[in-house]
């Protein structure tokens, strides 16, 4: 239950979902904390008037039933691979588990799935309908959290009032998803998904540069799938997304994007048909880019003036193959075609300024902006996701809307699940999920120990109970984020081999 009380209010063990200003201007890291010190108490007090709190999360009463344990330790190999895990029975080894998810990694050609063990978790049923289908239940009555950050950010009515219209108007749902499925779970579901979805990026992009025109039919079919996972939990598509990649960055942006944008979407509460309608478009703004010269994709230093007109046309590129296609959605053609409008007026294709380019596209325009940054490409190595988030920190109030910037920071959190972290004790971890209470104690498992040698078996860590670090009665703390491939891990040896 959320409620707003007065700053003066504030009591040790409260969680602090929001402040009455913007998060970036105060000195606390994300959105969403325990109040756990006298200092964090002053602090509030002397910046803000009225807050509000999350009972539910508050005194950390949905950690009860959870005992702290000891760290896993690194045990051999298990000789039988697991190759069906029943929702009533405990998830595998982590470590295993993503193993077994290799056999999900699609062939080269993208005709499919290579051969090899059948994962299946039967998960009890949801009510009627789909099996683990997750719907936004009906909230109370009165204002929610999303509707008054909706108002606030964008200086419109909520959903629930009469007569509202536009596209801020959907930022207000009655709840956000929950998550109700185990990551492992939802991992389990989600790596078929990710792999047809690939085949159906090698497929459209395959066509595109034939001069073909692409079968979406089956684009809007694998989003859907991918929608019902990004509700249902979003780190286990996100893991996908970063450990599981092509040989080619086209291909790898475009799923990327297509995830990010629906996890961004998730997080603003939009309906579903919103969700996979923001993925449809993600997965396609930049399919214009394959009617393009190979030399001029691949150039790695600064393009001329006119290289850079000749890049911009890839634009109207994906808008006319998007358009030749008649069950496209308008809407999405026009985000397709707003990506790179920014709110200055220095974007292009036609210059548009502020709230014209529309909110789907400006957080269209945002995700593009982040998944390139933290992409490798042949010309400039990917940044870690902190130093993305900072970029766009930037671009606040000057190409994005500041609102919206605030919000895809909050989504996507300072270490999202897939992201290279160093620990205080030298170690080198990757997050499996974060921890939406305490964002700066994720869930980890640690692929390289203090040496930076790599574990042949890697454990996993929940820095949530500050397990102490070797030797030592210091707990486990994240000291920074890495860019992907820092020293020299190679995803497919330590995830996926």
């Amino acid at each position: 239950m959320k409620e707003f009380l007065a700053a003066s209010d504030l009591e040790l063990g409260m969680f602090v979902a929001e402040l009455d200003r913007p998060w970036i201007e105060t000195p606390f890291l994300l959105q969403g904390f325990v109040l756990e010190s006298e200092e964090q108490l002053q602090q509030i007090r002397a910046l803000c008037r009225i807050v509000m709190i999350d009972r539910e999360r508050s005194d950390a009463r949905h950690h009860q039933d959870r005992q702290p344990v000891a760290p896993e330790q690194p045990t051999a190999p298990r000789p039988t691979p697991l190759t069906m895990v029943r929702g009533d029975s405990p998830p595998p080894d982590f470590f295993q588990l993503l193993r077994l998810l290799k056999s999900y990694e699609p062939q080269k050609d993208g005709a499919g799935p290579r051969e090899g063990p059948v994962l299946a978790w039967v998960a009890p049923k949801h009510g009627d309908g789909e099996l683990g289908a997750v719907k936004a239940p009906k909230g109370e009555r009165g204002e929610t959290l999303l509707g008054w950050l909706g108002r606030k950010a964008f200086g419109r009515r909520t959903r629930r009032e009469d007569h509202q219209e536009g596209d801020a108007a959907e930022l207000a749902p009655d709840l956000p998803y929950p998550i109700d499925v185990p990551l492992e779970q939802e991992l389990l579901t989600a790596a078929p998904i990710h792999a047809a979805a690939m085949g159906v990026v090698r497929d459209i992009m395959r066509d595109v540069e034939r001069q073909l025109p692409p079968n979406l039919g089956q684009a809007r079919e694998v989003v859907q799938d991918m929608m019902r996972s990004v509700t249902r939990h979003p780190d286990a598509l996100l893991w996908l997304t970063r450990l599981k990649r092509t040989d080619r960055y086209t291909y790898d942006h475009a799923l990327d994007c297509c995830t990010y944008a629906m996890v961004f979407a998730r997080h603003l509460g939009l309906p579903e048909e919103r969700i996979a309608m923001l993925g449809m478009a993600g997965l396609l703004w930049d399919v214009g880019k394959l009617r393009l010269s190979a030399r001029l994709l691949a150039k790695d230093g600064p393009l001329t003036p006119l290289e850079y007109e000749i890049f911009r046309t890839h634009v109207d590129s994906a808008v006319h193959i998007l358009r030749a296609d008649p069950d496209t959605d308008p809407l999405i053609v026009e985000i397709v075609a707003r990506h790179h409008e920014r709110i200055d007026g220095s974007g292009y294709p036609a210059g548009l300024v502020g709230d014209v380019i529309g909110v789907f596209a400006e957080m269209a325009g945002i995700v593009d902006s982040f998944c390139a940054m933290t992409r490798h490409r042949s010309w400039r190595p990917a940044v870690s996701t902190q130093q993305g988030l900072e970029s766009l920190i930037t671009l606040r109030g000057k190409r994005f809307s500041p609102e919206l910037i605030d919000q895809f920071i909050q989504c996507i959190g300072i270490y999202p699940a897939g992201t290279l972290v160093e620990l205080n004790s030298g170690e080198v971890a990757v997050v499996i999920a974060q921890n939406r209470v305490r964002r700066l104690k994720p869930r980890v498992m640690v692929l390289l120990s203090s040496d930076h040698s790599p574990n042949s078996n890697p454990h996993t860590l929940d820095l949530l109970y500050d397990p102490p670090i070797p030797g030592g009665s210091e707990p486990y703390r994240i000291v920074r984020s890495l860019p992907e491939n820092a020293f020299g891990i190679d995803p497919a040896q330590f995830y996926l081999a």
